[in-house]
This record gives C-alpha cells, sequence and structure tokens, in this order.
C-alpha cells in the first residue's frame, strides 16, 4: 500500500467516525429533570422518558416535550351560592402541574396536553377548579365557609383530584384568599357578632366591677368587725346601719364619761387609801424600833399587799358605782367578759399592722386596763351579773357566742 493510499483511508476513517459521532449527538435526545420527553411514531404507539437521555429513531421517531413546572392559576368564582342560598363571591390561588409518572397520570396528560401552551393548560385546570369549588360552597353555609377556609380548601382539593387524575394533572395546593357576598350578609353577621362580643364584654365588665365592689365592701366589713368591741358586733347584728352607727355615736360618748367618772373617784379613793397606808407606815416605823426587825419586815409588807389590794378592789367598786349613778341607780343588767390570753390579745393587736400597736405601747393599754377597768369584774360579779364569754376562735365563732347568751337574755 503506497503513502498516498494509507493517507486517504485515515481520511476516511476519521470521516467516518465524525459522521458516527454527529449522528449520534443528531438523535441522542437529553431530557431535563423539570420535563418528559415523548418519543412518537412507533408502531405500538409512544415511550415517554424523564430525565436521563433517549435515542430517536432516524427518520421513524419525532421528539415532543412536555413541562413538568408547576402553573400558578388564580380561581374566581362569582355568585357561588351556598347552602343558605347566599351567592358568595370567592377568590382562590392553585398551583397545578403535569403529571410526573404514569401511575399520576402522565399517559393522559400526553394524550390531552402535548403541544398545547400553557395559557391553554391553565384554562382547563381553572375551569375544573372553578366547578369543584362551586360544589363545595355549596355544601356550606356562609359562616361555615367564611370561617373554615382551610376546610374548604381541602374540600375542593378531594372533590378535583378524581378530574385532575383523568386529565393527567396534579393539584400541589389550594387556598382560598378571600370570601365575599354581595347582600351584606357576612357583615351582618359579623356586626351581630361584634355587638354581642361588645355586649358580653361590657356585662362581664359590669360582673366584674360589682364582685370588685363586693369584694372591697366584705374586706372593709371584715376590718371593722375585727377592730370593733363584741358589744359594736352585738349591735351590728339586730340592727340596721343608722341605728347601729347612732347607737356606736352615743355608746362611745357614754364609755367616755364613764372612764372619766370612774377614773376620777378611783384617783380620789387612791389618795385615801394611800394616805392611810402612810400613817400606818410611819406608826409602824416608830413600832419597829422597839420590835424585832423582822416582824417589823413582815408587817410592813403585808400592810402593803394589803393595801394595794384594796385600791384596785375599791378603784372597781368605786367606778362601778360612779358607772350605776349615771346610768339610773342600779348600773347595768348585765356585763359581758371576752375572756381572751394576754398573750393572745398581745398578738391579735400586733397582727392589725397599726403604726401605734408595737409591744411597749399594748403593754401600756393592758396595765391601764388591769389597773382601771378589771376592778370593775369584782363589783358586777358580786351581783351575779357578769357573764364570761370565750374570746378564743374565730371572728365567727365569737359572734356566734355572743348571739346566743344576748338570745339567752
Amino acid at each position: 500500500m503506497t503513502p498516498g493510499t494509507i493517507g486517504i483511508a485515515l481520511a476516511l476513517a476519521i470521516v467516518g467516525i465524525l459522521a458516527i459521532v454527529i449522528f449520534i449527538r443528531a438523535h441522542v435526545v437529553v431530557c431535563a429533570p423539570n420535563e418528559a420527553v415523548i418519543f412518537s411514531g412507533r408502531k405500538k404507539g409512544y415511550r415517554i422518558i424523564r430525565g436521563g437521555r433517549g435515542f430517536r429513531r432516524p427518520l421513524i421517531e419525532t421528539v415532543s416535550r412536555i413541562s413538568l413546572n408547576t402553573i400558578p392559576i388564580e380561581v374566581t368564582v362569582k355568585k357561588a351560592l351556598s347552602a343558605g342560598m347566599i351567592p358568595l363571591d370567592v377568590d382562590g390561588m392553585a398551583t397545578v402541574k403535569i403529571a410526573g409518572d404514569p401511575e399520576g397520570g402522565l399517559d393522559h396528560a400526553v394524550e390531552r396536553f402535548l403541544g398545547r401552551t400553557q395559557h391553554e393548560i391553565q384554562t382547563v385546570a381553572k375551569q375544573t377548579l372553578e366547578g369543584s369549588l362551586r360544589g363545595v360552597i355549596a355544601t356550606r353555609t356562609p359562616e361555615e365557609a367564611n370561617a373554615e377556609r382551610l376546610g374548604v380548601g381541602d374540600a375542593v382539593s378531594e372533590a378535583v383530584r378524581q378530574d385532575f387524575s383523568q386529565l393527567g394533572l396534579v393539584l400541589d395546593t389550594f387556598k382560598i384568599q378571600h370570601l365575599s357576598d354581595t347582600e351584606g350578609y357576612l357583615d351582618a353577621i359579623g356586626r351581630k357578632r361584634s355587638a354581642a362580643v361588645r355586649r358580653d364584654a361590657k356585662v362581664a365588665e359590669a360582673r366584674a366591677d360589682a364582685e370588685a365592689r363586693d369584694v372591697a365592701a366584705n374586706a372593709k366589713r371584715d376590718a371593722v368587725v375585727a377592730e370593733t368591741s363584741a358589744e359594736e358586733a352585738i349591735v351590728d347584728a339586730e340592727h340596721g346601719v343608722r341605728m347601729r352607727r347612732a347607737e356606736r355615736a352615743a355608746a362611745s360618748n357614754q364609755a367616755e364619761q364613764i372612764a372619766e367618772v370612774a377614773k376620777r373617784m378611783a384617783r380620789i379613793e387612791e389618795e385615801r387609801k394611800l394616805e392611810e397606808i402612810r400613817v400606818a407606815r410611819n406608826e409602824l416605823r416608830e413600832k419597829a424600833n422597839t420590835v424585832v426587825p423582822a416582824e417589823a419586815s413582815s408587817q410592813a409588807r403585808a400592810l402593803t399587799s394589803q393595801g394595794e389590794a384594796s385600791r384596785i378592789r375599791e378603784n372597781g367598786k368605786a367606778t362601778a358605782d360612779a358607772l350605776a349613778e349615771i346610768l339610773g341607780g342600779t348600773g347595768p343588767d348585765m356585763a359581758l367578759n371576752l375572756d381572751v390570753p394576754i398573750a393572745e390579745v398581745t398578738e391579735r393587736m400586733l397582727a392589725r399592722g397599726r403604726d401605734d400597736d408595737t409591744e411597749e405601747a399594748i403593754s401600756r393599754r393592758l396595765e391601764l386596763y388591769e389597773a382601771e377597768t378589771a376592778p370593775l369584774l369584782a363589783w358586777f360579779e358580786e351581783r351575779g351579773r357578769l357573764t364570761v364569754v370565750d374570746g378564743l376562735g374565730t371572728e365567727d365563732e365569737v359572734f356566734t357566742r355572743l348571739t346566743d347568751v344576748i338570745s339567752a337574755i
């Protein structure tokens, strides 16, 4: 073989290889992920590939493509009759696409939409969605449709599923964006419910105010009851508010007069007794110069104790006699003594939270009570007019005991 012949053979081989490459590139079809490629022209119909590549048989098969991209569709339904025969206007947004596999209906889509524009596919899908939407609206009242928009969207998706399967379409999403009516029915319902809400709010506010006033009144009443005397509590149980206030003022004035008279009488009597004690002490001192010191000391202590007891007893009698004179000669028919231990009285007064309720102040008040008020009990007890009531327990328990004593009179 001559060199010229070898060169021609190599050239022809290269040309043949290039021709084969060009032929293959011209007939190999690459399919993108968002489309389907249809090879048609075979005796047994067509074949479809999704993704990857395929070989087009020259002179026999033609290649078509169909997009699998989503298609947005605005769905608008005017005057769709609801279950209450109220026409509704509904606006929604849907996204649809061509089915991506034979099981989903790709063959149906190829038969119906191959070669169609996206607008034509949108029109078919929109008409189908609008029909299903009207059917769903017809099963719901306007209130239900407005309140359950997600439910309406789900119902439309379910209703259109079979129809879209026959068309080779898939409904990705469907949402209700706006729902209204030209008759003003929904507006009337909204105004009615708003009025009901405002009414309920006013009623609730009024009830809350009333309850707050009741709570404040009860708290105030409890505080007053806790700070008033047992006599005031008895008067409160038997008389009205006006009588209670009037009698409380009268009792306060009378108590001040009694206390003042009793104090003056006790002071006079105390001075008299103290003078007697001073005389007795002087006599005792004189006698002590000749009597055994121990005996003198013993007699002095006894005399001092006797004088103190006499002073307290005479103070009580003097106060009681003065009280009897002020109130009409014989004195009160009965006295109530709330028996409460000193420790409990101190604890209750400290619990009131007043600035002047210190332990020192409370101690002084109790000493004053023992010196000027407690002696009155002996006067009432001697005449059988003293009733002792247990002051321990809750306010209601003490009040019940006092009421029982008063009722028995």
